[in-house]
């Protein structure tokens, strides 16, 4: 006794579903796939439909895929500001390694500031933060942050800690910022 087969019902992509995928050149190559519908009654047995349909299209320029940077600015895309000559990353490396960053006296390293302390520095002259407990003078930095000074001076004399945790869990903060590296809170 041969097996019975179940029904399938196949059904070719629709006019709609092509102008979704307007960036296809070729609409015989689009990709498609099946869907199984839900089981149905059919003379007294059950038996399941599978529907072919064209992919989705997908807009993946305005897409976050999960990163939490990914901040959406007025017109899309990150919120990141261009950077003047001589403060890429690779500039910011190489003035670490050839200035005092800190601005404070080296018999006071490491200090233990208050957070009264901390708040009094919240300019962009004088910009403290504190991540995990860690105090930083990051006036040196503001130029070099990819999103612009601007956000880290609106954090600036505080414990940034949720804010960055927020949009660059990633980052290792402490490699970046080690020459800025003041002191701890208390």
């Amino acid at each position: 006794m041969e097996p019975k087969m179940p029904h399938i019902r196949i059904i070719e992509p629709s006019e709609k579903s092509a102008d979704l995928d307007s960036d296809s050149h070729n609409q015989k190559a689009k990709l498609r796939f099946a869907v199984p519908s839900a089981p149905t009654k059919g003379l007294g047995r059950r038996s399941r439909h599978v529907t072919f349909s064209s992919t989705p299209a997908v807009n993946r320029s305005r897409m976050n895929l999960g990163n939490p940077s990914h901040r959406m600015g007025p017109l899309g895309g990150r919120r990141k500001v261009i950077l003047a000559p001589g403060h890429s990353a690779m500039d910011w490396e190489r003035i670490k390694k050839d200035k005092n960053l800190r601005n404070i006296d080296p018999s006071e390293f490491p200090m233990r500031i208050t957070k009264a302390r901390l708040q009094q520095h919240h300019s962009r002259r004088d910009c403290w933060v504190s991540l995990n407990g860690k105090v930083f003078d990051i006036t040196n930095y503001l130029d070099f942050h990819p999103g612009g000074r601007d956000l880290l001076v609106e954090n600036a004399g505080k414990d940034a800690t949720l804010i960055f945790q927020k949009y660059h869990p990633w980052v290792n903060y402490e490699r970046i910022l080690d020459a800025c590296f003041i002191g701890f809170l208390v």
